[in-house]
Order: structure tokens, then C-alpha cells, then sequence
């Protein structure tokens, strides 16, 4: 396989990550009590389907939540990049694919929730 196509393959795998995650929160959303406030059921699903995913807790993966999101740098606006790290911490690479992948599904999800 050449390079080219082992990266694009990375990163059809990584919006088909995304896509799979967002859809999944659409369908409980609709399936949500609606008597609940949508947006903090929104949010709160979103959160829990990303939290623990492979692309947010696997290594190797995290660093293709960086590379192949469109919010690699979003733990920077999230609050969740500390000013307080040393220079002699490791990078903090599931934090920022965490809040990288959180914002793509959520930015897929907008658009379903749009499209529907």
C-alpha cells in the first residue's frame, strides 16, 4: 500500500468513527425523554460517547484524532489545556483528542440534527 492511500485510509476511517458516534447520539436523542432539556441531553450524550472511544483512549489513534480532526486544537478553547503544565510533562495527547473528537461528533451531529 502507499503512503498516499494508507492516509487516506486513516482518515475514511476516522470521519467513518465520527460519523458512526454522531449518528448513534442522534438516535438516542430521539429516543430521549421529551421532557428533558435537549440540549443537556445533547451534550451529555455526545460526552459519553466520546469519553471512553478508541480514538480518544488508544494511543496510536490519538494521534489520528489530531491529524484528521477539523478541532485539533480545541482542548486550547475548552478550558481543558492547563496553563500550569512543566516542560518536562509529556504531551497531553488524550486530553487533546478527547476534546478534538468530541467537537467533530458534535459538529456531525449538528448537521444530522440540520439535515433531518
Amino acid at each position: 500500500m502507499r503512503p498516499e492511500e494508507k492516509t487516506q485510509r486513516e482518515i475514511d476511517d476516522y470521519q467513518r468513527a465520527v460519523q458512526d458516534v454522531a449518528e448513534n447520539v442522534v438516535a438516542e436523542l430521539q429516543d430521549a425523554d421529551s421532557d428533558e432539556d435537549r440540549d443537556e441531553i445533547l451534550t451529555q450524550l455526545v460526552h459519553d460517547r466520546t469519553d471512553q472511544h478508541d480514538y480518544v483512549i488508544n494511543d496510536e489513534l490519538q494521534i489520528h484524532t489530531l491529524l484528521y480532526s477539523t478541532h485539533p486544537c480545541a482542548a486550547f478553547f475548552s478550558g481543558t489545556y492547563k496553563s500550569d503544565y512543566n516542560n518536562t510533562d509529556n504531551f497531553p495527547f488524550a486530553d487533546f483528542a478527547a476534546e478534538a473528537f468530541e467537537m467533530d461528533v458534535t459538529d456531525k451531529v449538528k448537521e444530522l440534527l440540520d439535515d433531518e
